[in-house]
C-alpha cells in the first residue's frame, strides 16, 4: 500500500511538471559527444514530459541530419549569427521556448544521470525557496570511454581577493566536502538547473540568463555573483548528477591554485580560452564588486590582479591589453544588490 501512494505520488507529480521543464543545449561541431549524451536527455525529455532546444551555432549538417534521425521530437535550430558563443546560447534558446518553470542548462560534453536530475526537478517542484541547484559533476573520460570518480566541479569557490575556481577538480571523491556543501560561491555552468521566475530579476528580460557581452568563460561567475546579490538560494546536492568531458581545467585540485599551480593550468589554455577567461574576469568584476567590501579586500583583489596582470602582459601582450581594453572602455552592467556587502563576503573564503 505504501509503495502505492508513493508510486502515484510520483506519478501525480511528474504529471505537474509536464511542460514545465526546458532543457537547452548547445552545440558546435561536436557530433561524437551528442551521439554519447543525447540518449540520456531523451530518456529525460520522455520521462519529465520536458521540451528540448538544441540550438547549432556551428550549422553542421551532420548534426542536423542525426538529430532529425534520432531525435525528432528535439526542437533543433540554427542562429541567423552562426557562432553566438555560450552565454548568448542559452538566452536564445530560452527567448524560443518561453513558458516554462524550470530551465535545465546542459553542454553538449555533459553525460547527465537521469533519475538524480529527475529527482532534482522534483524536489525543485516541493520547495519553491530552491532557485539554482546542481549536484557532484565528475569527470567524464571520452578518450578512455570512462566515467571516473574524479570530481570536475562540486561548486566553485571564491577567495576575496576573487580568484575563482571549481571545488575539488581533479580530487578522487571520497566524500571530502560532503559535510560542508554551503561551502561554495556558485555553481559550473556545464549543467545547472534554475528556476525561470528569477531571470527578469538578473538583467531585466525574462530570456536574458547570461550577460551576452562575455561570450564564453565566466559567464557561470557572474551569473552566480547576480543571484547572491539579489539573495537567492544556491544549492549544491552530495550526489552525482553527470559526468563533463572538460577540455579546459586545472586538474591539481586546490594545491593548483598556487602562483606556480595557476601557471601551469594557463599553458595547456589555448589561446582564446586565454583570451576570454582574461577580459571577463574584468568584466564579471565590473559588473558585480562594490568598494563597500572594505579597504582589505579592494587591496587583495588588486595585489592579485597586479600580479595577474603582469604574468599576462609577458605570457601574452595581446590577452593583457584585451584585459586592459574591458577594464577601461567596457561599459558596467551592473548587477541588482539587494543585501548586504557583508552578507556577500560571507560567501567568499
Amino acid at each position: 500500500m505504501a509503495r502505492t501512494e508513493c508510486n502515484l505520488k510520483e506519478f501525480i507529480l511528474s504529471q505537474a511538471l509536464m511542460s514545465k521543464v526546458l532543457i537547452g543545449l548547445n552545440t558546435y561541431n561536436d557530433l561524437p559527444y551528442l551521439k554519447e549524451s543525447l540518449p540520456a536527455v531523451e530518456v529525460l525529455r520522455k520521462k519529465m514530459g520536458a521540451t528540448v532546444v538544441v540550438l547549432d551555432t556551428a550549422w553542421n549538417e551532420g548534426v542536423k541530419k542525426f538529430i532529425a534521425k534520432n531525435y525528432p521530437e528535439f526542437d533543433y535550430f540554427r542562429h541567423p549569427d552562426g557562432n553566438i558563443g555560450y552565454g548568448r546560447s542559452y538566452n536564445a534558446i530560452l527567448e524560443r521556448a518561453p513558458g516554462h518553470d524550470l530551465y535545465l542548462v546542459v553542454t553538449s560534453d555533459v553525460l547527465l544521470h537521469v533519475p538524480t536530475v529527475a529527482r532534482f526537478m522534483k524536489r525543485m517542484e516541493e520547495q519553491k525557496d530552491l532557485t539554482m541547484v546542481a549536484g557532484k559533476l565528475y569527470y567524464w573520460n571520452v578518450a578512455k570511454h570512462e566515467l571516473t570518480k574524479q570530481i570536475d566541479s562540486f561548486g566553485i569557490v571564491g577567495k576575496k581577493n576573487h580568484h575563482f575556481f571549481d571545488r575539488g577538480q581533479g580530487e578522487e571523491d571520497t566524500g571530502q566536502y560532503d559535510k560542508n556543501l554551503a561551502h561554495f560561491f556558485g555553481i559550473s555552468g556545464a549543467v545547472f538547473l534554475i528556476r525561470t521566475a528569477v531571470i527578469p530579476k538578473l538583467q531585466g528580460k525574462a530570456h536574458l540568463l547570461f550577460d551576452e557581452r562575455f561570450w564564453m568563460y565566466k559567464e557561470d561567475i557572474d551569473l552566480a555573483y547576480r543571484l547572491r546579490w539579489l539573495g537567492e538560494d544556491i544549492t549544491i546536492f552530495p550526489e552525482v548528477w553527470a559526468w563533463h568531458a572538460r577540455t579546459v581545467a586545472n586538474r591539481a585540485g586546490e594545491k593548483g591554485q598556487t602562483l606556480k599551480g595557476l601557471a601551469a593550468a594557463d599553458r595547456l589554455k589555448k589561446d582564446y580560452a586565454r583570451l576570454n577567461s582574461y577580459k571577463n574576469h574584468f568584466l564579471l568584476l565590473k559588473n558585480n564588486f562594490t568598494f563597500r567590501y572594505g579597504f582589505s579586500v579592494a587591496l587583495s583583489v588588486l595585489l592579485y590582479e597586479m600580479m595577474k596582470g603582469i604574468f599576462v602582459l609577458f605570457r601574452s601582450p595581446r590577452v593583457f591589453f584585451a584585459g586592459l581594453k574591458t577594464l577601461l572602455f567596457v561599459r558596467v552592467e551592473g548587477s541588482s544588490k539587494r543585501v548586504s556587502p557583508k552578507k556577500l563576503l560571507s560567501y567568499f573564503s
